[in-house]
Formats: structure tokens, C-alpha cells, sequence
């Protein structure tokens, strides 16, 4: 951990003068954090010319014989545990103070990871999980419990190699006087229902805390949240894990069957190894793992997490946790869950939950001083409240949050509730405010793709979508975003999505039976074309009505369809007019309007005697005569007398 300096907190305090020497080799060349058992140092190893982290116990710890003589012990166990993925501890000793001397990793803990990146998908958390499952075996083969894995404790190296710290103190700290019977020794997000109900930890114990850092790592959220610690407590010993594809889209089935078994309520329902869960996890996620970028804090560098794990390692790092309550416990076999004293368990810390200052919840955790909740509280006050109880206020890191206003406290390690001696520190995390994030361009795609982005780190939109028909853009994509793509926003905040319903759907009129006016018109309010087209019509003998429209009335449409309209000219039969003795041209044309093809046959008058009857140029006769049903483009024979003709016949 590098903690940022910041004036109302304290910079440079612990029990260890910086530049003092520590048993005779290790020059503190920096305070690097503090947590509610002890301090951790930077430090030179002046016989082996080398970096290291020293973390020096606090004073209260150091008048109790026992805690010392387990705190000596499981160092030595954890010095034994030689593996790429986990922290080395190579030394410990009493120099005024307990101390004990670790590697340094220089780079930052998954719980930054999850801070800055957010969620992981599947085949990147297979590259965080997998080295700390290998540690894991490798601790449980030599019978050594962690006991509190959790993201604070898995650091990532300089090279990228994830590595697991702090065996070897929290069975020390359990055994402690200064933490009496009942306390719970772990984060409680992770502790497992056996120790809850006061069972010792197993091995299946760093089994349930993998499978609660699986879905944290998948979803990017707590398992099982709750208001307060001892309230998170109850809930993982009486719910199960939720599986991660209820969050998560990209979570197969396979992996909540995984989660699932790893969190079993009963540690024999567990995977019987780390080894098992190791194989069921990559057997359950697709394809091989991917790399993972880990931004590094307050910095443009970066830091990759391999897709495969090194054989061997010798990386240097920076621890990023404080020395929280952490450590080994060795482990031979499991006990019998006892029903009856889960419940009664259950039921006292219920009551201690919600009792307000009840001697009951001082018995069970019994603090020489309980740590106040920091929570929302801006640092001078963080400062003032732990000042009153003897405590001081150190800033392990500043992180962006949506909800919390900048310089409000996030997170304190010890947690709320906590023992701590007078004179102990306090980490605590504090508010930047949201954080200021480019708009990504969204348009074009889906909706569940542009909603599951937006709504993600590092964005996490208050995202609304509202719809509108587009003639162009296809049904369910994205047309438009406010603010618009590559606009610096705060993260978190209200973004609007304009999608498309695609093409307006419209019902189609009932028109047949309107004039052709009418019809048009109500075509066109209902946001349609018109195609008309005319034609002779014996059902519809009403010139100018729509006989027929080829869209029938009430089916839905796009709008902007063509509906084709077709317009009486008329009957097509009718009677036969009668035109004799009309002019013969007069007759041609009232015939031809009526659609008829007219021929003209022209003879010579007869003569009877000296004398020509009748007159040139009128319908002498016609066929069909007069009142006879004919059809349009009927032929109609017209005969009449002309002067033309009787030249001709001489």
C-alpha cells in the first residue's frame, strides 16, 4: 500500500522511527500503511543489499506472551511456504516491537483492480484466480489456513504475477488475549458460516473466500451486502451466494455451479482441494485465460496480469494492504456442523445487531476501544471521532465513487465495531467524487450492448432510454446519446439514449366506397400513399368511387407504404343509345365517349321513280339498335346516306 499524503491525516507516525535501524540490518526507509494489528514499513536489508517490507506489530500487541509465542510460530510456517504466487517472508524477530520481514511487492492489490477496472470478465478472473487457487494448494499441502483471503490480500507484482500476503497472523490473532472469545477474525464479506459459528478454519474455509472472490470479481459488487459487519456475517451464514449470471450477462451457467459448490454452506459439500476447484473453474469458463490490464494508481502505467502462470518467480513488489488481521492456522480435517449452536449463535448476534449499545455486543467482541464507523464522514471528522477514543487516521488511497461526495470516507480498515488499543491507526479511503470519463460512441449499436456498456465501469450511467420511430435506423439500435460520444462527463451521471422503433407501423383505411378525393385524403392522414388507377366498373357503375384497394383495411404497414386505389370510370355494360337521325358525326362522338368503336357504313339513297329518298349526312340505322346491352369497346355499325356514294354508283 502507498498511502497518498494528505494534511488531516497522519504522515510518517508508527511505533518505528523512519530511518531507524531494525534488528541490526533493516534501515525504514518509509511508512507504507497501517492496519488495526500492525505497521508496515519500507525498508534497505543492509547485509543482503536489497528492498523488503517489514511490518512491525503495534505496542498493545506486543505484552501478551501468548499472542507472541503463536505470532513466532506462525511466522516460521509461513516462511516455509516457498511458491511463485505467494508473498516470502524471510525473517522475524523482536526488536523493542515484534516484526517480521516479507518481500516487497511492487504493485497494487485486486482490490484496486476491481476499483479501477471494475468488473472482470470470465477468462480475465481466470487469470487473477487461478495463481491464488495454486498458493492456496501450496499453503494447504503443508496444513497452513490463510484464513482471510479477500482482494486486499492478493497483490499483483511489477511483472504482473499475483502473489497472496499475509500468512501467518490471523490464527496469531484469534489466540490473542486482546481479541476475546467470539470475535470474528477475517472480513466478514468472505468469511465462511463455520466461522461464523465458531468452528476453526480449514482449508475448505480459503475455499469459501475464493468462491465469494469469483462472483465479486465476475459482477464487481459484494456477494452478500449489509449494513453493517456483524449484519454481512449473518447473511453469509444463512443465505447462499447468489450466482453471478443473475448480475451479468457474461457469466455461463457453469461458472454459478462452480460459485456455488466453493460456497457451499457445509464445507463438505466443497471441493475436496483447491486443485478441484482450480480444474472445475477453467473447465467452466470458455476458452483459455486472457490477460488482464491493472491500471496503477495516480499513474499513466500499467501493470499486466499474465494469462499463465509463471513456474517460478523472484519479483520484488509494494504491499498494497494495510496488515489487516491476516494469517495461518493449521488445519487436520473438519468438525461436525452443530445445528444447535449455529442457532443460538445466529440468534445473539441478531441481537446484537439490533440492540443499540447493549452489554451483550460489548461481551462478544470485547474492544479495549471499538472503532467507530467513518463511513460518509468527511476526513477532519474521521480525525476528530478517532482522536477521541486515542486512535489516528491514516489515508491508505483516494478512489473515485459515484454517490460519495469528494473527501467523504469509503472504506476504514479495521472495520467498524473492530477491537484496537488506544494509539492504534485507522486506514481509511477517501472520496475523489465521481470520476470524469470520455462518452463512448454508442450509435449504431444495439441497445442491450449500449446500456450494458454505459452502465459499467468506468462509466456507470444513470442510463435512460426513450424510443422514436426512424425511417433509417433498424429496430432497436441506437440512433442518438446525450451527451454526445466523446464529451467529458462525471461518471454515474444521467445519459439518454434516443433507440428506434425502426418504421412507424400505420393501419391502412378502409377506402373502397369513398369518392376518389375522399379516399386520398384519408390515405394520407393515415401516412400513406396513394397509387390510383381507373377502370369500368358493373358493381360500382358511380364514376369516381374506389371500387377496390389492393392493402385491406385494418392490417398494419409501414408507414410511407403505396396503397393501390382503383377508381370507377362507370358501368362497363349499359343500353345502347339511340342516335338515328342525329348528324353522323355527332353520333361518332357521343358513341365514341361512351367508349364504343364506331364504324360508318355510307350508301346511296334509294331511288323510287325519278326521286332520291332521304337526307345525306344522319343516321339512317344502327347496330345494335337502340336499348340493347352493349359492353365498353363494343362495335357499333352506323349507316347513313352520302352524296359520295351515289357519285360513285354513276
Amino acid at each position: 500500500m502507498n498511502p497518498a499524503s494528505d494534511t488531516d491525516l497522519v504522515a510518517g507516525a508508527g511505533p518505528i522511527a523512519v530511518g531507524a535501524l531494525l534488528g541490526g540490518r533493516y534501515r525504514m526507509t518509509a511508512r507504507i500503511g497501517a492496519g488495526g494489528m500492525a505497521t508496515i514499513y519500507r525498508a534497505y536489508d543492509e547485509s543482503l543489499d536489497r528492498d523488503v517490507a517489514v511490518k512491525v506489530l503495534h505496542p498493545h500487541l506486543a505484552d501478551d506472551a501468548s499472542f507472541l509465542a503463536r505470532f513466532r510460530t506462525e511466522a516460521r510456517n509461513a516462511a516455509a511456504l516457498l511458491h511463485p504466487h505467494i508473498v516470502n517472508v524471510f525473517d522475524q524477530g523482536v526488536a523493542d516491537l515484534p516484526y517480521i520481514v516479507m518481500e516487497l511487492v511492487d504493485g497494487p492489490s485486486v482490490r484496486q483492480l476491481l476499483d479501477s477496472r471494475g468488473r472482470l470478465p470470465p477468462a480475465e478472473m481466470l487469470a487473477v484466480v487461478g495463481p491464488v487457487c495454486e498458493a492456496l494448494a501450496r499453503a494447504h499441502a503443508s496444513d497452513v489456513v490463510h484464513r482471510d483471503i479477500k482482494p486486499e490480500n492478493i497483490l499483483i507484482a511489477a511483472g504482473g504475477n499475483p502473489k497472496v500476503a499475509d500468512f501467518g497472523i490471523a490464527r496469531a490473532a484469534a489466540a490473542t488475549s486482546h481479541t476475546a472469545t467470539g470475535t470474528l477474525i477475517g472480513s466478514v464479506h468472505y468469511m465462511a458460516p463455520e466461522i461464523v459459528d465458531g468452528q476453526e478454519a480449514t482449508d475448505r474455509t480459503d475455499q469459501y473466500a475464493v468462491g465469494v472472490l469469483i462472483f465479486e470479481l465476475l459482477t464487481g459488487r459484494k456477494s452478500l451486502p449489509a449494513d453493517s459487519p456483524m449484519a454481512v456475517a449473518v447473511r453469509h451464514a444463512r443465505e447462499p451466494v447468489p450466482p453471478p449470471s443473475r448480475y451479468v450477462t457474461d457469466a455461463p451457467r457453469a461458472l454459478d455451479r462452480v460459485v456455488a459448490k466453493a460456497t457451499a454452506a457445509q464445507p463438505a459439500k466443497r471441493y475436496p482441494d483447491m486443485a478441484a476447484l482450480a480444474m472445475a473453474l477453467r473447465a467452466a469458463v470458455p476458452g483459455p485465460p486472457q490477460p488482464v490490464t491493472v491500471p496503477v494508481a495516480d499513474s499513466e502505467a500499467t501493470v499486466v496480469i499474465p494469462a499463465t502462470s509463471p513456474a517460478t518467480t523472484t519479483t520484488a513488489v509494494t504491499t498494497t494492504a494495510a496488515g489487516g488481521a491476516t494469517g495461518a492456522v493449521a488445519a487436520s480435517g473438519q468438525r461436525r456442523r452443530r445445528p444447535r449452536r449455529t442457532l443460538l449463535v445466529l440468534v445473539a448476534l441478531l441481537l446484537m445487531a439490533g440492540a443499540s449499545g447493549a452489554g451483550v455486543w460489548n461481551w462478544v467482541l470485547a474492544p479495549v476501544q471499538r472503532v467507530p464507523d467513518l463511513g460518509g464522514t468527511t476526513v477532519p471528522a474521521a480525525r476528530d471521532a478517532l482522536a477521541g477514543q486515542g486512535m489516528s487516521a491514516e489515508l491508505e488511497a483516494r478512489r473515485y465513487d459515484l454517490s460519495a461526495p469528494a473527501g467523504t470516507v469509503l472504506d476504514q480498515d479495521p472495520d467498524p465495531g473492530s477491537p484496537l488499543r488506544r494509539g492504534g491507526v485507522v486506514a481509511v479511503v477517501v472520496s475523489r467524487g465521481p470520476a470524469q470519463v470520455s462518452v463512448p460512441d454508442v450509435v449504431g449499436g444495439t441497445r442491450r450492448q449500449a446500456v450494458e456498456l454505459l452502465s459499467a465501469a468506468p462509466y456507470a450511467f444513470d442510463v435512460a432510454v426513450r424510443e422514436r420511430f426512424s425511417d433509417t435506423v433498424a429496430t432497436g439500435r441506437v440512433i442518438a446519446a446525450a451527451p454526445e460520444a466523446s464529451t467529458t462527463v462525471d461518471a454515474g451521471r444521467r445519459l439518454t439514449l434516443t433507440v428506434s422503433k425502426g418504421i412507424e407501423q400505420v393501419a391502412v383505411p378502409k377506402v373502397r366506397g369513398l369518392p376518389r378525393a375522399e379516399a386520398v385524403t384519408a390515405l394520407r392522414r393515415a401516412k400513406l400513399r396513394a397509387a390510383a388507377t381507373e377502370a369500368y366498373s358493373d358493381r360500382t357503375p358511380e364514376a369516381g368511387t374506389v371500387v377496390r384497394q389492393d392493402v385491406r383495411a385494418g392490417r398494419t404497414v409501414d408507414k410511407g407504404t403505396p396503397v393501390a386505389i382503383t377508381v370507377s370510370l362507370g358501368p362497363l355494360h349499359f343500353a345502347m343509345p339511340n342516335v338515328n337521325g342525329h348528324p353522323i358525326e355527332q353520333a361518332r362522338a357521343e358513341l365514341a365517349a361512351l367508349t364504343l368503336r364506331v364504324t360508318v357504313s355510307e350508301q346511296p339513297r334509294p331511288q323510287i321513280g325519278p326521286f332520291r329518298r332521304g337526307d345525306f349526312g344522319l343516321v339512317e340505322a344502327q347496330v345494335p339498335e337502340a336499348g340493347a346491352t352493349v359492353r365498353r369497346e363494343d362495335r357499333v355499325d352506323l349507316y347513313t346516306f352520302s352524296q359520295a356514294a351515289e357519285g360513285a354508283e354513276g
